[in-house]
């Protein structure tokens, strides 16, 4: 019998030509396998139950399968996907090899958290630098410390980049040069109508802004379109920062899981130091200048908008904190009645939150050695000793050594001071004064006392 001779075609050694790897007819087929699979059966969909779950006759898809490249409109592309249960990625290749382009994805919709989480940690991890994620219509989705002290308006319910850029009284002082960044702002929202299909919160959204005569007057004048803003270099006005001006540059990046997001860094240019650091040196008190203008806007009733220093809740307040916020029940209980203390996971910042009249909660966003140095270290329980240490220690080098010496060096003026009280002290004792040919008169004594006091009170202690 003769032995049977291989065709060329089946050849070990052959290479496969690239359009069997990766062409859509084969992938149709496979396609098709794994349908049947995902529908429990032990063999894969004929191409006549594929045909008729699509809409298509079984011979036009036969031809798909056999190599043929027809032209598909996006219906019909979504038909044959939905037949073939495909997920995103493998209805986004049918896409591609029939119609040339992506599908078009449903927009995240507002206050959709699922899978956020990382990106959440990611604006987190922007500090110092601001930070926020917003959806098609630019609705705030999220946001890290640096944008809410930047820009309090996203703390506001159901904060939109766009409405507050384009409307809000404040955003054309803290731009500088407002009309230039309206003109662009409107050619986003002019492409993003153009790219999302007409979407109706962009609609909602245009009319409202359009609705204002300056709007107006730069939408009719300026028939421009822009993508985004990435590596758009302007400069702001920012209270914060006593009011001065800087230069920074907005990098935009798009998460591939959810590529109607947009994730938005703004990194200040010209100094690797935060822009506020100058303006605290030359206004050291600036904590304290917040908490009185809190104190004040606090007596006024029926103010239109609430100021941007106070929120609704301990939780709203809390979330300044970052995605993973440290209490601190113990100091809370310290600092005074009504206040919550939260750290953020770096132990170098902590929200410090008190309960005012009406339901509001004011806030400051403090470093740690400004929150140690408020707390009444001898009213600590034992939990809050524990929580005070913790966060001392995270303002401390990571290396035991290094840190023992900055202990040592904050310990320095206490002990000097310490040691004059114990000396004092004793020179106070009613034994001493009583054995010694050099006690002390009734006037110098008083003196002395009065010194004692003083210097206690300057580091939180009384003399007995």
């Amino acid at each position: 019998m003769p032995t049977p001779t291989r065709s060329r075609d089946q050849s070990p050694d052959r290479r496969p030509a690239l359009d069997e790897l990766i062409g859509l007819a084969g992938l149709l087929r496979a396609w098709r396998a794994a349908a049947g699979t995902k529908m429990r059966r032990s063999k894969p969909l004929s191409q006549a139950e594929v045909a008729a779950r699509a809409g298509m006759t079984e011979r036009w898809y036969g031809e798909l399968e056999r190599g043929a490249s027809p032209r598909l409109g996006r219906p019909k592309i979504d038909q044959l996907a939905a037949a073939l249960l495909l997920d995103e990625d493998q209805r986004e290749t049918l896409y591609l090899y029939t119609d040339g382009g992506s599908p078009p994805r449903s927009p995240t919709p507002p206050g959709h958290a699922d899978g956020l989480h990382p990106l959440q940690l990611l604006l987190d991890h922007q500090m110092p630098r601001p930070a926020y994620l917003s959806d098609a219509a630019w609705n705030i989705v999220g946001f890290n410390r640096a944008m809410a002290q930047w820009f309090p308006w996203v703390l506001e319910p159901r904060p939109n980049l766009m409405r507050w850029a384009l409307l809000h009284p404040d955003a054309r002082e803290q731009y500088v040069g407002w009309e230039e960044h309206a003109g662009i702002y409107l050619a986003m929202v002019r492409m993003a109508l153009v790219k999302h299909d007409r979407l109706p919160e962009l609609v909602s959204l245009l009319n409202e802004v359009l609705a204002d005569s300056d709007c107006r007057r730069i939408w009719d004048s300026k028939p421009e379109l822009v993508s985004h803003r990435d590596g758009h270099v302007f400069r702001l006005h920012i209270s914060r920062f006593d009011h001065q001006d800087i230069e920074v540059i907005s990098q935009v990046l798009y998460p591939a899981a959810f590529p109607d997001l947009r994730f938005v860094a703004i990194t200040w240019l010209g100094s690797r130091e935060d822009p506020g650091a100058e303006a605290a040196r030359r206004s050291p008190s600036v904590a304290e200048g917040s908490r009185e203008r809190a104190t004040a806007t606090r007596s006024v009733q029926g103010t239109p908008t609430r100021p941007y220093w106070a929120l609704d809740s301990f939780e709203a307040a809390r979330s300044l904190a970052g995605s993973s916020p440290v209490d601190l029940p113990g100091l809370s209980e310290a600092a005074g009645r009504d206040t919550r203390l939260t750290a953020d996971c770096s132990g170098q910042n902590v929200i410090w939150a008190t309960s005012e009249a009406g339901g509001m909660v004011a806030f400051e966003d403090l470093s740690t050695q400004e929150a140690l140095a408020r707390i009444p270290v001898p009213a600590l329980t034992a939990g809050a000793r524990r929580e005070y240490q913790n966060l001392l220690r995270s303002t401390l080098a990571p290396d035991g050594p290094t840190a023992t010496r900055q202990i040592d060096e904050l310990l320095a003026p206490h002990s000097a001071a310490i040691d004059l009280l114990v000396d004092l002290r004793g020179q106070l004792s009613p034994a001493t004064a009583a054995g010694s040919s050099q006690s002390l008169s009734h006037s110098e004594s008083d003196t002395a006392t009065e010194r004692a006091r003083e210097l206690a009170g300057r580091l939180g202690a009384s003399p007995r």
